[in-house]
């Protein structure tokens, strides 16, 4: 499997992505700047929802449709990693 962390600041500036630093997205995770690669915390954090991903494709994403972000249980198991 090939993991690709991306630099993407145009990203963070739109309404939805405002509030996050990092993003995952299946096999990639999106940082708003360079500076974010030595947060280990936070690529510990997203390193979970790829894996999340991975093994549930459809219900981790929509799970954020049904219990939203904050009680969401996959963001509470990434929160802990």
């Amino acid at each position: 499997m090939l993991l690709l962390v991306v630099y993407v600041p145009w990203l963070f500036r739109l309404p939805w992505f405002r509030r996050f630093d990092g993003y995952a997205v299946h096999w990639t995770i999106l940082l708003r700047a360079p500076a974010l690669l030595a947060d280990g915390d936070l690529l510990t954090h997203e390193l979970c929802h790829v894996w999340q991903m991975q093994h549930h494709p459809l219900r981790m994403p929509l799970s954020y449709l049904l219990a939203g972000y904050a009680e969401n249980a996959y963001e509470r198991e990434a929160r802990s990693s």
